[in-house]
């Protein structure tokens, strides 16, 4: 097994940290919405509320494996590929992944220039 560099340390913490604070997120709101009072929202208001919490676990499941793949192929071929899209990924909301980015793509070019 290959050892990770502190680059990819760095991906794994960020990744946890995103996943425990989406999934608390979605936990908290799913919760606050089915034990508000009956007279402020509807049935109907709750079914859509629980479609709308579906589709968002269902992007959240999507973008973490997408940044669990990119972090464990970070340094693949030294391509600049991989810790770009967690760049991209940290640019779409997921600020902490920028931190892995970026020090990817210095890491890579570190590589390159000196091999």
């Amino acid at each position: 097994m290959k050892s990770s560099t502190a680059v990819q340390k760095s991906g794994w913490i960020v990744w946890w940290i995103n996943t425990v604070i989406s999934v608390l997120t979605l936990i908290l709101t799913i919760f606050f919405i089915y034990h508000i009072p009956n007279t402020q929202f509807s049935p109907q208001d709750k079914a859509f509320t629980f479609i709308v919490w579906m589709f968002m676990l269902f992007f959240l499941v999507i973008i973490q494996l997408l940044a669990y793949f990119m972090i464990k192929y970070l340094h693949r071929d030294n391509s600049y590929i991989y810790p770009i899209i967690l760049i991209v990924l940290g640019f779409c909301g997921y600020t902490l992944y920028l931190i892995p980015g970026i020090w990817g793509v210095i890491y890579a070019n570190h590589l390159r220039l000196n091999p």
